[in-house]
């Protein structure tokens, strides 16, 4: 890619540089921190940063030069501080300049694009995607949870001529933003998850949840194939005749049919179609469905059940999600990346049926559920009580009414505690806890989760 291509794409103006300098997709940066010789660094602006403020920075560093925002007289004070023949590119929004540039380099492949949404397992089912399919081809994804308007451009300008398929995770907390992410992306394969009480205070009700996930559908080219879990209300009813559609679940209209055969400490063993056996290092019945999402996309691109089965076996969770650690006798669950109420209410069905001596949840706030926060907070304070744990310990001025529903459902006033610190959930669980036992952590991003467990693991 030229910098004269990259003017073209970006509508910007060459302030100086080589027009003729070629650029490599995957070279181009937006984190100055992490700049190297020949990269282009995109001067993005966010709520708490510009970009802009590094431009000087970076050209010291050896980058070969920068797209920028700033006004033109503050561009060339940068371009007058830095080495001759570095390349600045003004345009009038960065964040779109860069979102251009990847749907331009996208669409110089043709390659499947899986695009895998919904409200829960979005991670899950890309990593187990990206798990089945590269017993077979070289899968580029998005690391972790890159999924939102930075991550998938930044993810598909890594792509390059050795890739055979893409498998990307697509986010939202907004309306229009799949829409955004799957016009760049142009998915030949779409998965939706499930519709859940995620993100209600932008999104506002269930209905539009499903709407923003929805947004996919015009994206998804011609012919292509649409991959829905049959079991859940919103999903199953979806018909769109220029797709093909495959369902899976535990119900028996599926393509796809899950029945379990057993769910031990950390393993769950199931069968699908009554032929297809397969064992997960995971826990949870969720976790079933998301494997069946996978593997509907590992059977459509030719994966044979035993690479499918050796694959699945070896799959480990993400990075706090359901992660299982032991520390001096106890079973951690540490489930600590995001809380919302459907990812919560599987979290204490695993609990629930995990065989310990004694079961205890470490439930924090779940955010971003607007007007409904403090019902769907009750609602999990009512599941706890129900669901026999021995002990629940909440932190955040939201969890206070999980705490409150728990007591009126039933739990001992002693078997619970609000409280102020992860210093002091630690110290509780040191006190409390007891060899054999199980523990959940449990919370939104923001709320931190994983300290407690450093915490605890410390004293």
């Amino acid at each position: 890619m030229t910098v004269k291509e990259i003017v073209s794409i970006t509508r910007g103006k060459l302030l100086s540089g080589d027009p003729e300098s070629a650029i490599g997709p995957s070279r181009i940066s937006t984190d100055s921190r992490n700049i190297s010789k020949e990269d282009l660094f995109v001067a993005l602006k966010g709520a708490n940063f510009d970009g802009n403020d590094f431009v000087a920075e970076v050209l010291k560093k050896g980058a070969l030069g920068a797209i920028v925002s700033s006004d033109q007289g503050r561009v060339k004070d940068f371009y007058a501080r830095s080495r001759h023949g570095k390349v600045i590119i003004q345009v009038a929004d960065t964040t779109k300049a860069l979102q251009d540039i990847a749907a331009y380099h996208r669409a110089q492949f043709n390659i499947p694009v899986v695009c895998v949404t919904g409200s829960n397992g979005k991670t899950t089912v890309k990593d187990m995607a990206w798990h089945l399919l590269s017993t077979k081809y070289n899968v580029l994804r998005n690391e972790g949870t890159q999924n939102n308007h930075i991550g998938v451009p930044l993810t598909l300008l890594r792509l390059n001529k050795t890739h055979q398929i893409c498998v990307l995770e697509l986010g939202t907390n907004h309306n229009g933003e799949i829409a955004l992410l799957a016009a760049i992306a142009r998915p030949t394969t779409a998965v939706m998850t499930n519709i859940g009480p995620s993100h209600l205070e932008f999104l506002g009700s269930l209905r539009g949840v499903f709407e923003a996930k929805s947004e996919i559908f015009p994206y998804i080219r011609k012919g292509g194939l649409l991959i829905l879990n049959g079991d859940d209300k919103f999903l199953s009813n979806i018909k769109n005749k220029n797709l093909d559609i495959v369902k899976y679940g535990f119900t028996a209209a599926n393509f796809l049919k899950a029945k379990m055969v057993a769910s031990g400490s950390w393993k769950t063993s199931f069968i699908v179609n009554n032929k297809m056996e397969f064992d997960l290092n995971v826990l949870g019945e969720h976790n079933v469905y998301n494997a069946l999402a996978a593997i509907a996309v590992a059977l459509n691109f030719g994966i044979e059940h035993k690479a499918m089965r050796e694959a699945l076996s070896d799959y480990r969770p993400a990075n706090m999600r359901l992660e299982p650690v032991k520390t001096r006798g106890v079973d951690i669950i540490n489930d600590s990346y995001n809380s919302n109420p459907l990812s919560m209410m599987r979290a204490i069905e695993v609990v629930k049926h995990y065989p310990a001596r004694a079961r205890w949840i470490v439930s924090a706030d779940m955010l971003e559920l607007g007007r409904e926060s403090e019902k769907f907070h009750r609602m999990i304070g009512e599941a706890i009580a129900k669901s026999g744990a021995d002990g629940l310990m909440t932190f955040g001025e939201l969890s206070k009414y999980t705490l409150s529903q728990a007591k009126s459902s039933g739990m001992a006033p002693d078997r619970l505690w609000h409280c102020s610190s992860h210093d002091e959930i630690a110290k509780l669980l040191k006190k409390m806890v007891k060899k054999g036992d199980v523990v959940l952590f449990k919370g939104s991003r923001s709320m931190k989760m994983e300290r407690v467990l450093e915490k605890f693991q410390k004293i």
